[in-house]
């Protein structure tokens, strides 16, 4: 028992989710066999005998050769470089061949769980075959690279023999690309800082003369007025807004649990990342503002990726659980409202 238990272990080790599928043609085979062999006994045909031995001999053949084919084939499987959920994606399919004598011919290999089908005439002795698979990933975020199922029928297809190649590595798949009408632009509002050293003072309209608190800048004092009053004065300036090139998602959710909420929000991280692309591929500077977090505006693919990475990964979270900033008040952004 326990040689058998070893051998067990070892060929899953060598053949990982291993299986056998007979064909029609198996069928048949099993039904004609028998036929063949009553018939050879009956009648005592040398010629009868000789062709059940061929066909018993071949069936043997067939096995032994498939096996043989399946244990010297190695796939890999390359993430493609960008994919958008709900999008036609290339992934790269290595299938390389270690034997020495014997090719591989019309080997299938199929995405398990994902779209995915490639049928590859010939893999020569030591040689590898490269193919690009279209698949499509249905979700956003991080993903496994789906296992590689590889079926060999060949020489005789009695059976579809058949092994499971579990594939390491992860694909970061972007939001859907979706039709966009008017970008949502936002600001962010801020308190008028110098403009550059040794220019003097700060630009921006006063809004008000209060008197001097702790921790106002010294930089506020209108002397004019100090000197006047005799007490510390100051500017108190009204905040502004830097130029619109912000696009702002409140990932904050009425009810974190909804589901059809949570769809939404999916539609509304899918219309962000369009917008954005849409704008970048204008050459226009795009910032991202994904609850509390800033990023400022850039241009670039390396921009871009940047950008679609942080939708691709935001998750929804429940109501305060983080914010977008307060200096974005009254601005428009794309938040989730639910109906009343």
């Amino acid at each position: 028992m326990k040689i058998i238990g070893d051998a067990s272990v070892a060929f899953e080790r060598r053949f990982p989710g291993f299986t056998l599928k007979p064909t029609a043609a198996f069928w048949v085979f099993l039904v004609t066999v028998p036929l063949l062999g009553m018939a050879a006994l009956n009648t005592g045909n040398n010629a009868l005998y000789l062709l059940l031995a061929l066909t018993l001999g071949a069936f043997v053949a067939s096995g032994v050769f498939s096996r043989h084919t399946l244990s010297r084939l190695r796939v890999r499987l390359v993430a493609p470089g960008e994919a958008f959920a709900g999008a036609a994606a290339g992934v790269q399919l290595e299938v390389s061949n270690r034997s020495r004598v014997l090719p591989a011919a019309l080997v299938v290999c199929r995405l398990l769980g994902l779209p995915g089908r490639a049928v590859i005439a010939r893999v020569p002795p030591g040689g590898m075959a490269l193919v690009s698979l279209p698949t499509v990933f249905p979700r956003r975020g991080r993903h496994g690279l789906p296992a590689v199922q590889v079926e060999v029928r060949l020489p005789l297809g009695f059976f579809v023999k058949s092994v499971r190649w579990p594939q390491a590595g992860e694909v970061l798949v972007y939001p859907r690309r979706v039709r966009v009408g008017v970008v949502r632009w936002a600001g962010l509002a801020h308190r008028d800082e110098a403009t550059a050293p040794g220019r003097g003072r700060r630009g921006g309209e006063v809004e008000q003369l209060r008197q001097f608190r702790p921790g106002d800048d010294r930089r506020d004092i209108h002397w004019k007025q100090t000197a006047r009053q005799q007490r510390l004065i100051v500017m108190e300036r009204r905040e502004r807004s830097l130029p619109s090139h912000y696009l702002a998602l409140d990932r904050q959710l009425p009810r974190r649990d909804d589901e059809t909420l949570l769809q939404r929000f999916e539609d509304l991280v899918s219309e962000v990342a369009s917008s954005a692309l849409a704008q970048l591929h204008r050459g226009e500077p795009v910032g991202l503002i994904v609850g509390g977090t800033v990023t400022p505006p850039g241009s670039g693919s390396v921009h871009v990726r940047r950008l679609l990475e942080q939708l691709a990964l935001v998750q929804a979270v429940g109501p305060g659980e983080d914010p977008l900033p307060a200096l974005l008040s009254g601005e428009p952004v794309y938040r989730l409202v639910e109906a009343p």
